[in-house]
Parts: structure tokens; sequence; C-alpha cells
């Protein structure tokens, strides 16, 4: 079995970058909280940005929504994962988890960034892996070319 996950830096790079991002955002979620100086630029931006009520309802909606996103980002890159067993391709990731055996596979494509699992029937979903955030990439297609046959360079 053969577990590729994303690699070690991307994941400390999407942590850091999304809790500066959470930070950031709850701070902005704060100000109405909190008493600032009158002349501070916090207090003039958000003074200014929530002069009507369409505007004060919706920027804490947006600052919201934003920290959610960081969230959802920082558990998907920690979730997302391509497993290779011994009769089965699994993909799985913070929304899905998808599943194809051997037997099911039509083949796969190349392209700029990723790889696409083919299946043999309309009734399943191809798998997309994205090589960009993988660890081990080489060692996994070496796995592919040698288990299913590359569909770019067959022609029916």
């Amino acid at each position: 079995m053969n577990v590729y996950s994303v690699s070690e830096r991307l994941k400390v790079f999407i942590l850091l970058f999304s809790v500066l991002q959470i930070a950031f955002f709850t701070g902005l979620l704060l100000i109405p909280f909190i008493t600032l100086p009158t002349k501070s630029l916090a207090a003039k931006i958000y003074y200014s940005c929530s002069s009507s009520i369409f505007l004060s309802y919706l920027m804490p909606l947006v600052f919201f929504t934003a920290i959610v996103i960081f969230v959802v980002l920082i558990v998907s890159t920690f979730k997302k994962k391509v497993v290779i067993t011994d009769s089965a391709i699994i993909s799985k990731d913070f929304f899905n988890t998808r599943k194809l055996s051997f037997n099911e596979v039509k083949g796969f494509k190349v392209s700029h960034f990723g790889v696409d699992i083919v299946p043999n029937s309309n009734r399943k979903k191809q798998i997309s892996i994205h090589l960009f955030s993988l660890n081990r990439t080489d060692n996994l297609m070496q796995n592919l070319e040698f288990r299913f046959t590359n569909l770019d360079f067959n022609v029916d």
C-alpha cells in the first residue's frame, strides 16, 4: 500500500498563511467590540466602510466567510491523500472520497499539473490527482504507469 499526501513544506506554508489570515479577519471582526482611538487607521477604515447599514451587516459576514474558508483550507490540506492498495486506488479529500478498483480503471491521462484516472464505465467518476501538492509524485507516476495504460499515447 502506497500513501501519497501533501508535502510537509506545503502543509507548513498553508498552516502559517491561514493562521495569519484567520487572526487578521478575527481582528477585523472584533473592531466593533473594542474601543479604538478615533484617529487610528483601523477606526477610520472601519467607520468609512460601515457607514451604511448594508455594509455594516455585509462586512462581518464577509470576514466570517473568509475565516471559514481558511479553516476549511487547513483541514483539507491535512486530510488530502491518495492511497494505492493492492486492488484499488483511493483519493481522499475533505469533501469526498473516491475509490476505483483496478478492474474498473481504463487508464490514466496526464495534464499540466495533474493526472486523471479514467474509469471503464460512465457510472463512476474519474479521480483527479493534482501533482503539484503531493509528495513523491515521481513514485506515484511510476506506480500508475506500471499498473495502467497511459491514454495519452493509446490510440483506439
